[in-house]
C-alpha cells in the first residue's frame, strides 16, 4: 500500500509526514455528497532518503505487519466476546438460570466492551514502533 505524504519537520534522524486519509469515496466528492474533512495523520518515520521540510515523499506500508495488527484489532474483540457466550453459558447452565442464552448473550457484549481496553493497550504499544509498518520509499 504506496500513499504520498508531505514532510513537516525533520528531527535528526527522523521526519514527521502528514498523510491523507484515504476515504471509502476514492476522494470523489462530487460523487459522494459526505462532504468528509479528512485530517491528515501525522507520522514519525526513518529519514532513510534524507527528505527535506517541505518535500512529498512516497510511504509503502509494510503488508506483514499491517495485516498482523489487522488481525489483532479485529480477533481480539471475536474471540473475546466469543468467550464471554461461552464461559457465562456453562456457569449459568450449572446454576441452573433461566434464560441463560440472553444473559450470556449480554455477558459476551460486556467482554466485548472489555476487549476495548486490552486493544487500545496493544494500540499504545504498536505506536511506538510506527517505523515498523511504514517506510519511506523515496522523495518525488
Amino acid at each position: 500500500m504506496e500513499q504520498v505524504g508531505f514532510v513537516k519537520k525533520v528531527n535528526g534522524e527522523k521526519v514527521e509526514v502528514a498523510v491523507k486519509r484515504i476515504s471509502a469515496c476514492g476522494d470523489n466528492c462530487k460523487s459522494c455528497g459526505g462532504a468528509c474533512n479528512k485530517p491528515a495523520h501525522i507520522v514519525n518515520l526513518p529519514n532513510t532518503v534524507n527528505a527535506k521540510v517541505g518535500d512529498y515523499v512516497e510511504i509503502k506500508g509494510k503488508t506483514k505487519n499491517i495485516l498482523k495488527y489487522a488481525m489483532i484489532v479485529y480477533m481480539i474483540p471475536f474471540i473475546m466476546l466469543l468467550v464471554g457466550i461461552v464461559i457465562s453459558m456453562e456457569v449459568l447452565k450449572k446454576l441452573q438460570i433461566a434464560n441463560y442464552e440472553m444473559i450470556s448473550f449480554l455477558i459476551g457484549l460486556i467482554f466485548l466492551g472489555g476487549s476495548y481496553f486490552i486493544v487500545k493497550k496493544i494500540d499504545k504499544i504498536i505506536e511506538k514502533k510506527e517505523e515498523d509498518t511504514m517506510e519511506i520509499l523515496r522523495i518525488l
